[in-house]
């Protein structure tokens, strides 16, 4: 009987021939990294200090990254993004993590774009994360699972116990239609299965569309796979995935795929040519609509960045909407590369600069907007943003409305002052 990716990137972690859903497995970091962004690496130190803990498994599998950036303080001790940057730094070098391994700012992003650009997450690897985003990974073939709470224990010990999830086989067939990106084909399968309709189950992506899509696409889908309940979202790698490491690590790794008599729980197919920009409505993160149904919302304010968006792909597609015209006199535009790499390489194609002369905002590589960092929302205003979530009060005021779509959705609506289908502008 075949095996899915995820059942052999497991079975692989756990030194075992073969997996089956339900079983349970004890492994560690052999071929993972596990990434500690600078705030949760303060609330470890604290942990680590309460429990009298003081080293690490393996420093040199430990990445530190300061991703949440901006004029944020955690209310409950004022401590502030930077302070909390200190001390995790600190706390790293005490344990022994090298210096190559803690980033800073000048050199950062959002935790998820980063371990796709250093090299730390590879294809049939294992990549760990506190932070619920962390599928992300899965773009590329490589396992990302969230260790929340578990976080600290895993940096202490260098294991822990999984249990291997059921597979969902999503297989997009067609052509998309331009305008139509990776983000909306992920909200599309929202609205057709639910919030619940992958309870601690991997999402498989397949299919012509995911084929033919960019690495950022298939991140961002990844990315988003954990608001219908799953436990993680992949594509099994490709050639764009070996071109992509090609120059930024020299690490072996092996990738793995999917057999083709794999056991799924279930096979979704829908046709990718079908559909159309979708907008998640608020308040709630599950409400999917295809973008006709809200178009001429009026909004105040666009955002494009966060670890589901802010990518080289994103910032394109907003430029080539934007060229040559002004964004509406009524709308703030912030946009956040999702990484230093990102803006950098973007300005050399003179997308920043594009995005300048229409009036945007560029804000510094980081989660900027998307947890009320940088440009938080004011009472009432009305958002529409490629960020991960709409959840009332997390980008700023709880009165303020924020409808979630894909960057090209979002610049075509900063264009014109309300939400807007994007494919008219390409």
């Amino acid at each position: 009987m075949g095996k899915t990716i995820v059942e052999k990137i497991m079975a692989k972690a756990a030194g075992k021939p073969e997996v089956s859903p339900g079983d349970y497995l004890k492994f560690g970091i052999k071929d993972t990294y596990i990434q500690v962004g600078s705030d949760i690496g303060a609330l470890n130190s604290r942990e680590y200090e309460r429990l009298g803990w003081d080293k690490f498994f393996d420093p040199k599998k430990v990445m530190i990254a300061p991703e949440h950036c901006g004029t944020w303080a955690r209310q409950q001790d004022n401590v502030t993004n930077r302070e909390s940057h200190r001390i995790t730094k600190e706390w790293a070098l005490s344990l022994g993590v090298p210096k190559e391994n803690i980033l800073d700012l000048g050199n950062v992003g959002t935790c998820h774009h980063l371990p796709i650009e250093k090299g730390w997450a590879l294809p049939g690897n294992v990549y760990l994360h506190a932070d619920t985003h962390c599928p992300t990974a899965g773009g590329v073939g490589c396992l990302g699972i969230n260790l929340s709470a578990a976080e600290p224990a895993f940096l202490r010990l260098g294991w822990m116990w999984f249990r291997v999830p059921k597979s969902i086989k999503f297989n997009i067939t067609g052509k998309l239609q331009d305008g139509v990106m990776g983000r909306d084909v992920f909200e599309y399968i929202l609205g057709q299965i639910g919030p619940a309709g992958a309870v601690y189950q991997a999402m498989e992506f397949t299919g012509q569309v995911v084929e033919d899509m960019s690495l950022d696409g298939r991140l961002s889908m990844c990315c988003l796979s954990i608001f219908t309940g799953a436990k993680t979202g992949i594509v099994n790698p490709d050639q764009k995935v070996f071109d992509w490491f090609k120059t930024r690590t020299k690490v072996h790794y092996e990738p793995q795929y999917s057999d083709p008599d794999a056991v799924y729980a279930k096979t979704y197919t829908y046709d990718g040519s079908k559909i159309e920009p979708q907008i998640v409505v608020p308040p709630y993160r599950r409400t999917v609509q295809p973008v006709s149904s809200v178009e001429g919302t009026k909004i105040t304010t666009a955002f494009i960045g966060s670890c589901a968006s802010g990518r080289d792909e994103d910032l394109r597609i907003a430029a080539r909407i934007l060229k040559g015209k002004k964004i509406h006199p009524d709308v703030m535009f912030n946009v956040t590369p999702g990484s230093a790499e990102t803006m950098l390489r973007t300005d050399k194609e003179g997308i920043i600069s594009t995005l300048l002369e229409a009036g945007c905002l560029i804000c510094a590589p980081s989660c900027s907007m998307c947890p009320g960092f940088y440009t938080p929302l004011a009472k009432n205003e009305v958002c529409i943003a490629s960020s991960t979530t709409n959840v009332p009060g997390r980008m700023g005021e709880e009165s303020a409305q924020v409808y979630l779509g894909s960057p090209a959705t979002v610049a075509a609506s900063a264009l014109e002052g309300k939400i807007a289908d994007p494919r008219k502008y390409l």
